[in-house]
């Protein structure tokens, strides 16, 4: 959905912003196309009989259909093709919002199991080592900074080749992570359930599947982006697979303190995939998901704490309690928020982003400071479940500014 913003980034004078072939305005429609065909097909597969939510997918789809032409024209049309491709994200925008508070539909069982075939079993199991669901939201702050650096709009063909390697890097590390944590994972309802610790995949083979797809994001990232984004991409692998999962998440509570830098790092590949250097609002970037992570996952940690000390992982719930892990979300929280808003005192946001950021910061204290006076169940889901939805909207946030004020 992130893309849908993208076809409004025009200079002051009308002309596009391209660091490379001329797919402007039409390169980010074609991606805001389809992202939004997979929403639809996405719908139409798991909530057909739910036609409010069939309807907002395709009129989504229809809107960005009838404007394509437009974004393919220069002047006005060109104009237009922006203001479609943001209607469009805001649709999609109301479509993920709704869809994850709608209940699914009850749908008929059929009359007859239809057997799965084993191909697609093996198939599904390797692609959840990777971690998709994490992914996704690593490749939105890893697309959003791509499209905010002073070079302007990367080509799409570079876009594309960093948006893989950073699936394959992620995914890799992800991979080997199951494979070294399958001893811990057995013992927790949560994981237990993943094709490692249930016996589906062997620790070896999670493990050089793991170690392959890292190897390929490497080449690919060395060969299509920058040096400098090869290196922060294959840091990311190394800090995940080997300094979160090997050391930190063994031996102490400030794993998710330390260990958020791995998470953090997609930012940096992004804005180095671009300009090939580092500048201090790639590092504001890094640090916003560095401090969004402890309450993000200490949220999380709550809920599940007894699953982690019968593992014997010392997340902070199980060494210090729930009291100091809610105050602990709470300080962070402040400093998550407060890091939120530089970005436009240092010049490299506007006031759309401060706005923004601003809105949605007020909403997570909000809600962190329920967790820390209630403390029950239902807060703490609310925090961890908008906490997803906060950073991916503070990331379009910056997209939006960029586009609108240059």
């Amino acid at each position: 959905m992130l893309a849908l913003a993208l076809g409004a980034a025009n200079l002051p004078n009308g002309e596009l912003l391209t660091a490379g072939p001329a797919f402007g305005v039409g390169g980010a429609y074609v991606i805001a196309l389809v992202l939004n065909g997979g929403s639809l097909f996405t719908t139409w597969r798991i909530r057909r009989s739910d036609r409010a939510m069939f309807l907002l997918a395709a009129g989504s789809i229809a809107l960005l259909i009838g404007g394509l032409p437009l974004a393919f024209g220069d002047g006005f049309s060109v104009g237009l093709a922006s203001g479609i491709t943001t209607l469009a994200w805001a649709v999609a925008l109301i479509l993920a919002v709704v869809g994850m508070r709608r209940p699914l539909p009850d749908l008929p069982l059929p009359a007859v199991a239809v057997a799965v075939p084993q191909w697609r079993v093996v198939l599904n199991d390797y692609v959840s080592l990777t971690k998709p669901k994490v992914i996704s939201l690593l490749l939105v702050t890893t697309l959003a900074a791509m499209y905010i650096t002073p070079a302007g709009m990367p080509s799409l063909w570079l876009v594309i080749w960093t948006m893989i390697g950073g699936y394959l890097a992620a995914g890799g590390a992800g991979a080997i992570n199951c494979a070294l944590d399958s001893d811990l994972d057995i013992n927790m309802g949560r994981t237990s359930r993943r094709p490692v610790p249930s016996g589906r995949i062997s620790r070896r083979n999670a493990m050089l599947f793991g170690l392959g797809l890292s190897a390929l994001s490497t080449a690919l990232m060395l060969a299509f982006t920058t040096p400098l984004a090869t290196f922060f991409s294959t840091l990311g692998i190394v800090y995940y697979a080997y300094f979160y999962t090997h050391l930190l998440k063994r031996h102490t509570w400030q794993n998710i303190i330390i260990g958020g830098g791995a998470g953090a790092i997609p930012p940096l590949v992004g804005w180095t995939a671009v300009t090939g250097r580092l500048d201090l609002a790639a590092v504001l970037l890094f640090a916003i998901v560095f401090y969004w992570t402890p309450p993000h996952f200490w949220a999380l940690a709550l809920v599940k704490a007894q699953d982690y000390a019968r593992a014997g992982v010392p997340m902070l719930p199980v060494v210090a309690g729930d009291r100091e892990t809610r105050y602990q979300i709470v300080i962070y929280s402040l400093l998550l928020v407060g890091l939120s808003l530089l970005l436009t005192p240092i010049g490299a946001m506007g006031w759309i982003y401060l706005a923004s950021a601003a809105l949605l910061g007020a909403i997570f204290m909000r809600d962190a400071w329920a967790v820390y006076t209630r403390g029950d169940q239902p807060a703490i889901w609310r925090l961890y479940k908008y906490s997803l939805l906060y950073l991916a909207l503070l990331f379009v946030a910056m997209v939006l500014d960029r586009a609108f004020l240059g």
